[in-house]
Formats: C-alpha cells, structure tokens, sequence
C-alpha cells in the first residue's frame, strides 16, 4: 500500500501544476507565444522536473536478482587460463572452471578428430601427450566466466558435446541459446539533474574463454581432418 504513495503525490502535483496553467491560459487573450504565457509554460515544466526528481528516490524499486560480474576479472581470469594452458600448467588452475571431463579408454594408434555439422568450434584445443601409453584419453572442458551489461550469465552457458565413436573423437557446440532482457532507465526529465545519459540500447557482452584440453597417451597419432586448430603442450 505504502508504494503507491509516492505515484498519488506526483499525480497530485502534476494534476495541480496542469489546472494552473490552464487556468492562466483562459485568463489570459494574448498571443499563444506571448513572453509571459512562454514564462508560465518554462515555470509550470521546471516544477514538473523539480517534483520529479524529488520523488524520485522514493519510487518502489524491483529487487535485484542477478550477480554483478567485473568484467575487468573476466579478462584476467580468461588470460590466466589462456596462460595456463599454454604453459601446460592446467591443474593449477581452479578447478570451479573446469564444466566438464571425460575419459575414455583408446587403445588404437590412431585417432582421428571431427566436429559435428563441421562448424566452426567455439573453443580452444590443447594437446598434452603423456609419459606413458596408458591407453586412456581425457578431455577437460575449461569455461571461464561470461557476462553481459556487469550481469553473470555464466550459469546459462553449456558446455561442449564430448564423444568418441570408433577411432574419430566428436566434438560439438554448446546448442545456442536466446536471451531477452527487459530494462528500465530513469525519464529523460530526471536524467537533466541527475546527470546521467540518455538511454542507450547498448548492449556490453563478454563471452569469456573456452578452452578443451586433452591429455593423450604418448604415441597417439592424432589425425585433424576438418583443420582445427591444435595446440600442442610442451
């Protein structure tokens, strides 16, 4: 009940502010552009904004849901990942990132690597070669965090489609996601006093980093057919 007071105090005034000025136009026969009718007009709209950017802060506000994210962060998390693999240092890496592993057991000498549908892979592919042939072959899937406009969208991402079927490891795409967002911003009115900009269908989007790394037996022959890019570890 107590939320809609602040709505009823600002009808009030405009309502009142409005009858005013109409008022002032029946008394008045000058020219509808008159210096004093355009005095009343300028002060009748200053009120308006007077009254509005008081209210203001008093308006009911929607709860915030959502984790903000420092995109900032981001960039450093991805680069230390992107750093890491590189170096072959991976398990040094939290393992909050890691969204998937797979292990499966390969005993042929070769193996041959696709991607479903031949799309383009969203990911990175790094290759360490054990010391061993163990006859075992595991993938992790590393995701650093995504945002968009400060706001986590990292629970919403999917991780790659992971599978061996014969002698040819299957790789695919996360399935595509739609995201719709709703967004409220301050009248132009308010934003005069304020200082804020105008509205802005800006949107600030980073999809973080995603990298797959394998660890293969020591002389398995990988055969990359669709030109991926692979990135062998020292």
């Amino acid at each position: 009940m107590l939320s809609f007071v602040p709505i009823v105090i600002v009808v009030i005034m405009v309502i009142a502010i409005t009858s005013l000025l109409i008022n002032l136009t029946k008394r008045s026969s000058k020219a509808l552009f008159s210096g004093s009718r355009i005095r009343w007009m300028f002060v009748g709209y200053f009120s308006i904004l007077l009254i509005c950017t008081g209210l203001s802060p008093l308006l009911p506000k929607g709860e915030i849901t959502y984790q903000k994210v420092d995109v900032d962060q981001l960039e450093r998390d991805s680069n230390e990942l992107y750093e890491a693999a590189i170096q072959g240092n991976i398990e040094n890496v939290d393992s909050k990132y890691i969204v998937k592993t797979r292990k499966f057991d390969y005993t042929e000498k070769q193996l041959n690597i696709a991607v479903v549908n031949e799309d383009f892979l969203s990911a990175s592919i790094f290759v360490e070669r054990k010391t061993t042939n163990d006859g075992k072959i595991e993938a992790l899937h590393y995701q650093t965090g995504s945002g968009l406009n400060e706001m986590s969208i990292s629970d919403l991402m999917q991780p790659l489609g992971i599978n061996i079927d014969k002698n040819i490891l299957m790789l695919e795409n996360p399935e595509k996601i739609r995201l719709e967002f709703s967004q409220f911003q301050q009248a132009f009115p308010i934003n005069q006093f304020t200082g804020k900009g105008d509205f802005s269908d800006t949107n600030n989007f980073y999809g973080g980093t995603s990298i797959l790394y394998l660890k293969i037996p020591k002389d398995l022959e990988l055969n990359n057919t669709y030109e991926i890019d692979l990135q062998y570890v020292e």
